[in-house]
């Protein structure tokens, strides 16, 4: 089984790609560039091209057995996609989608308070409309946007903002193995709907987890002042703007926790998802013994 992913190098497909190693697939990254494809670990099959080239789509997908297709932040996103997804269809490779899905109304809260996201939302329609993608997941916040602020967290201060009442967020060691199940499993259902973690987190909280994994006391400062630059020396271009546009929104606004959506991660991964006490303990083990990296 041979398994393209896009966007390997990136948040999401960095999990996934170990998810799929870690299963025995033969893994193949389409990636733009030769420094991209020498990041990517041991056993995956670098495939140089563009998602704006047609012909260097239909190559990579060329003898692949199913696809995984992330948005990039990019300002011409809808058009990549459609790119993408065409190709994908004139070959018949089976697409797993993870990026953002919104329907009904949850689509009129993405169009009324992320306007930045409508491109998003249309590309999620797209795939979900595809004849040959089955499997279409929207994972919530990230516990993992914490390593953007890992210098800020180090020097006692936790900036990312949430709503007192907490946002949702989960492990993308999670998102990562549903989706590698999703492209290599035959027996995965075709669904979908929204990755979640077991809980939504508020920003006092995170600060306070943090303190009690590092042994140190960490402050939650939730100040525009604070957030706006520790998002920029850990993100820049399109990324950072669509980052800054989604945390103003969460530092006014609750994400709470669906108890259907919890149901659906623990279902797809046949246990329960990791919470975020455990996401920090490890990466702050990993901060202690690893400080450089």
């Amino acid at each position: 089984m041979t398994v393209l992913v896009v966007g390997a190098t990136g948040s999401v497909g960095v999990h996934t790609t170990a998810a799929l190693l870690a299963r025995g697939a033969e893994v193949r990254a389409l990636v733009r560039t030769a420094e991209r494809a020498a990041s990517l670990p041991a056993g995956v099959t670098p495939v140089l091209g563009d998602l704006r080239d047609e012909e260097s789509v239909t190559a990579a997908l060329t003898g692949v057995t199913a696809a995984l297709y992330t948005t990039p932040h990019d300002p011409d996103e809808e058009r990549l996609a459609k790119t993408f997804a065409g190709a994908a269809e004139r070959q018949g490779v089976r697409l797993v989608f993870c990026g953002v899905y919104a329907g009904g109304l949850r689509r009129l809260v993405y169009e009324l308070f992320l306007p930045h996201y409508r491109g998003k939302v249309r590309i999620g329609a797209r795939m979900h409309r595809s004849p040959v993608c089955d499997v279409v997941l929207a994972p919530t916040n990230f516990y993992q946007n914490d390593e953007i602020i890992k210098p800020d967290i180090l020097a006692g201060r936790y900036p990312l903002p949430a709503h007192p009442r907490g946002v949702n967020r989960v492990d993308l060691r999670d998102v990562g193995e549903v989706l590698a199940r999703a492209l290599t499993d035959p027996t995965f259902p075709a669904v979908t709907g929204t990755l979640a973690g077991p809980a939504s987190i508020g920003g006092h909280e995170a600060a306070s987890v943090w303190a009690s994994a590092l042994g140190r006391p960490i402050e939650y400062q939730d100040a525009e002042s604070a957030w706006q630059p520790a998002l920029a020396r850990g993100i820049s271009g399109q990324k950072l703007q669509d980052f800054r546009r989604t945390y103003r929104l969460l530092s006014r606004i609750p994400v709470p926790t669906a108890p259907k959506d919890v149901a659906l991660i623990t279902e797809l991964l046949g246990r329960a998802p990791r919470s975020y006490q455990e996401y920090v303990r490890d990466t702050a083990a990993e901060w202690t013994t690893s400080p450089e990296k």
